[in-house]
């Protein structure tokens, strides 16, 4: 699973340095040359709202969310892990409410006509990433919620520090 997170990492920062280039690009030949590229506004919605998706499933598998720590060093250590698998637990249940939501949403969308430059219609970058992300972070979950209870390991509930950053204590 952490190899296979690695690589959803990787290329999620290739999508938001592609869409960033775009819209960098888009921003110049509109406010500068005064000629905007038809599509590239799409392309750019598009391109962040897969790599928001992919990468709320990196950041949730590293625990990186957002913890309160000032509240949870101050808890007994029972009630940091129930924490833990509560909040497993209700990414289970989202997810599981997601899969066929979206699932429905990408079906109806799929039926309209693409506008906006792009040749495709938008169930591809709207329903479809939230799809894909509700499958990810139902395996992850549940994936985490077992090897807890298997293996006891404390590490799985411990945010993953990573180059670039660092945790504070």
């Amino acid at each position: 699973m952490d190899k296979a997170v690695d690589i959803l990492e990787i290329f999620t920062g290739y999508i938001l340095f592609l869409f960033m280039a775009l819209l960098f690009i888009q921003v110049v030949m509109r406010f500068v040359f005064n000629r905007p590229i038809y599509g590239v506004d799409e392309s750019v919605t598009a391109l962040m709202i897969w790599s928001m998706c992919l990468g709320w499933c990196t950041v949730y598998w590293d625990n990186g969310h957002a913890v309160l720590e000032f509240i949870m060093k101050r808890m007994p250590k029972w009630f940091c892990h129930f924490m833990d698998h509560f909040t497993n637990l209700l990414i289970v249940v989202m997810s599981w409410v997601y899969i066929p939501a979206s699932w429905q949403l990408f079906q109806m969308q799929k039926k309209m006509p693409p506008v906006g430059g792009l040749p495709f219609c938008k169930a591809y970058y709207y329903a479809l990433p939230v799809l894909v992300m509700s499958v990810l972070m139902l395996v992850m979950s549940l994936y985490k919620t077992i090897a807890f209870a298997i293996t006891r390991d404390e590490s799985i509930c411990v945010p993953v520090e990573k180059e670039g950053g660092g945790l504070l204590d």
